[in-house]
């Protein structure tokens, strides 16, 4: 009887018919290509034995200056490190506080001191956010001021941009002429720099006076307020604190709004935003406006999305300011020392004397992360640049003040060592918002410093084609950012711009944040329907014989997920996303290739991770699941300690050429079934699927199972097309397979 054989075309490929394919692969599930053979694929143990909170969406490995190596942890809910074992929560905290805004300011300083009754304890480490626009003493506070000066339990100090132009205390009531029903404030002296609009408000009897009530008229030591006083009413000795929160005037039938916000300094066609949302007479504010109109000093004008539905005033906020306190815990105060805290309070020998101000644990949708030396810097996606230095002392990550507060992400050019942020942070002339096409850098060695000045390198620029800047990679001598449309290219040219842009990937864009990796000194990515890479040649599509797996296979309202799996051992470069059935949208497939194995096989198969990091100080490949499981990838044969698994299909092949049907009776394995010096233990099971022609449903044989010792497979099935489905579900082992004979013999005309 005549021997057949059939050596596999390395490579999955879906997009041929069945016996167009021929040898080549149809199906995959946990394998790989090496020298163009099909082989199990590398198994995985846990790097850390506990579930993390949250889903992951980021890793980072990186070693301080003391040898220790550390992994950075960012999921939707915790931002954390973890060092030798151990798990360190280090995850930003913020604290939001609405309250009677009680500012003072002093002529010709730039010292703004601020009492909030919801705070204790805030420390210089802290920033404060002015979400509700506040204006006093001429400075229109608003943004981020790291924290100067702690003047008490509740009460701290800030340095505006400029210096105030007049001195704004808060004036005390000295008498009871306003009680019950009444609504006329009278003071000893009179209180100069109050002026109608402002919003007043009692510190003491902080009931007595109706929120976002507002001054109507000031007449010497007389202050007449819009609203009546509850009872008891005002008396001696109330702290009545005057400020200026944007205040609307809304008309019936009318789209403009007018603003009163005291020496607000704007012009016509700035732009001033409104963070938290303000609803009345039938219009809601929120967001970015334009001003059209400018009136005096104090009052401008903006078009809303809707006609008043009837005409009166409202404020913002309804009155009140809103800060956001970005806190940073530790380290311990000066002077605190051996057995002055509780033990095991503070660093290591130093105890604690108090407590500072906590608040609550930021969440985020995604995270990226870098090292700037020994401290890893931490981006939540929409939020501010965070810090921590692991022998720093700190007990989380603190805000970096300076910084842009928001952006979609950041990474560190290690060239001339400049922090990159993306989807930054736009100053407006009142408030901040997120420009998703702006890109932000810091100044060289400096990552504190952001103003661009000629005596520094920090800078910006905005790509000016696009809807949103998808990602950024320092690479080699440049640095690359995606956007949904292209790729572009930032080149270091010195002052005065620092950065030269260009666009060198037209229709090149990338399909999420963690979509890009290098590997081998090229760069791969996944664009929203081709997978790319940026090699000597420039920018090209990279084939994808697995093309329909992948694009017509994904839950394209969760894209945001995919994720780079660069496996520098194996040189592959692959992606994990969420195919159709990923009804929550988790990663639960995934699709690579062999960079430098010839034709570049693919392959793909299923396999949820939802962060993963290359080969590190920490080793091989490490990814984790979407359940929270962080597992070290390439460290063994199994799937930590259980069955891997993995199988594969081939396409169709004739068994003999002809008219004639085949029958086959013994098929000879040719396995390699270990590395070097390990058991030959593996045991694999050979599944022979028969068919007369291509758009049959097959007949299979078998699973057979093989091993080292098998020299032949007794097997009996006729047929004209046979493919074969090689699997294994054993613990401890490894296989690759080469070439496959069978003998076969004539048996009938078709």
């Amino acid at each position: 009887m005549p021997f057949g054989e059939v050596r596999l075309i390395p490579g999955v490929n879906v997009e041929r018919t069945p016996t167009l394919l021929e040898a080549g692969v149809a199906q995959s599930q946990l394998i790989r290509y090496k020298d163009g053979l099909v082989q199990k694929l590398g198994g995985w143990q846990k790097f850390y034995p506990n579930a993390v909170p949250g889903v992951p969406r980021d890793l980072h490995a990186w070693e301080d200056l003391n040898g220790t190596n550390h992994l950075g942890m960012g999921s939707t809910t915790q931002l954390a490190v973890i060092t030798g074992g151990v798990y360190q929560d280090i995850t930003p905290q913020i604290l939001t506080s609405d309250f009677a805004p009680n500012i003072s300011a002093t002529a010709g300083t730039t010292t703004v001191s601020i009492t909030d009754p919801n705070i204790s304890n805030v420390t210089i480490y802290d920033s404060v956010f002015f979400n509700v626009p506040v204006s006093q003493g001429g400075i229109v506070l608003s943004g981020l001021y790291p924290i100067t000066l702690i003047g008490g339990a509740h009460t701290f100090n800030i340095a505006a941009a400029t210096a105030a132009a007049t001195t704004a205390l808060n004036p005390n009531a000295t008498n009871a002429s306003t009680i019950a029903g009444g609504n006329t404030l009278n003071f000893t002296a009179t209180p100069s720099w109050v002026v109608a609009n402002m919003v007043v408000s009692d510190i003491i009897a902080t009931t007595a006076i109706p929120a976002g009530a507002i001054v109507s008229s000031v007449t010497g030591t007389t202050v007449v307020i819009s609203t009546t006083v509850a009872s008891p009413g005002v008396g001696s000795g109330d702290n009545i604190v005057f400020s200026s929160v944007p205040v609307f005037t809304a008309t019936s039938g009318g789209a403009n709004v007018s603003v009163y916000l005291n020496n607000h300094g704007l012009a016509a066609g700035a732009t001033v935003i409104f963070p938290v949302s303000t609803t009345g007479n039938g219009v809601t504010i929120v967001g970015a406006y334009t001003v059209i109109s400018v009136t005096d000093a104090n009052n401008f004008s903006i078009t809303v999305a809707n006609q008043a539905s009837t005409s009166g005033v409202f404020v913002m906020n309804n009155g009140k300011a809103e800060l956001i306190y970005y806190i940073n815990l530790g380290p311990p105060a000066i002077g605190a020392g051996y057995g002055l805290g509780t033990y095991g309070s503070g660093g290591y020998g130093t105890g604690v004397t108090g407590s500072s101000q906590t608040g609550t644990e930021i969440t985020a949708t995604d995270w990226t992360m870098d090292n700037w030396g020994q401290i890893l810097m931490a981006c939540p996606r929409g939020g501010g640049v965070y810090e921590f230095n692991p022998i720093g002392g700190f007990a989380n990550a603190g805000l970096v003040p300076n910084a842009p507060i928001f952006n979609n992400g950041m990474f560190i050019s290690n060239s001339q060592q400049i922090m990159f942020v993306w989807g930054s942070t736009a100053v407006e002339n009142i408030g901040v918002e997120l420009d998703p096409m702006l890109i932000a850098w810091c100044d060289s060695g400096n990552f504190s410093q952001w103003t661009p000045l000629t005596t520094n390198q920090a800078g910006n620029f905005r790509i000016p084609i696009g809807s949103k800047i998808m990602g950024g990679m320092a690479v080699a001598n440049q640095n690359l950012f995606w956007t949904d449309l292209d790729l572009w290219a930032a080149n270091y040219q010195g002052q005065p711009f620092v950065y030269g842009f260009n666009k060198i990937g037209a229709g090149a864009g990338l399909i999420s944040s963690h979509a890009a990796q290098q590997l081998r000194g090229n760069v791969y990515w996944m664009g929203p329907s081709n997978f790319y890479g940026f090699t000597g040649s420039g920018v090209s599509v990279i084939p994808c014989p697995v093309w329909d797996f992948v694009f017509q296979n994904m839950n394209t309202s969760f894209v945001q997920n995919v994720r780079a799996l660069p496996n520098t051992p194996y040189n592959e470069a692959g992606w994990e996303f969420p195919s159709a059935a990923s009804a929550n949208g988790e990663n639960d497939s995934y699709v690579k290739f062999n960079i430098t194995d010839p034709g570049a096989p693919w392959d793909y198969g299923s396999l949820a991770r939802s962060a993963w990091i290359d080969q590190t100080v920490l080793g091989n490949p490490i990814g984790a699941s979407p359940t929270g499981i962080i597992y070290q990838h390439e460290t063994s044969n199994d799937a930590d300690g259980q069955p891997m698994l993995p199988a594969f299909t081939t396409g169709y092949f004739y068994i003999a050429e002809g008219e004639d049907y085949a029958f086959v009776d013994q098929i000879y394995p040719d396995f390699r079934w270990s590395f070097f010096g390990a058991a030959q233990t593996a045991q694999i099971q050979l599944t022979f699927n028969v068919t007369n022609y291509p758009g049959d449903a097959p007949t299979s044989y078998g699973p057979y199972t093989v091993t080292q010792s098998t020299e032949y497979v007794s097997v009996r099935f006729r047929g004209a097309l046979m493919s074969i489905t090689v699997a294994s579900s054993d613990v401890g082992s490894f296989w690759r397979l080469g070439k496959v004979r069978y003998r076969y013999a004539a048996a009938g005309r078709r």
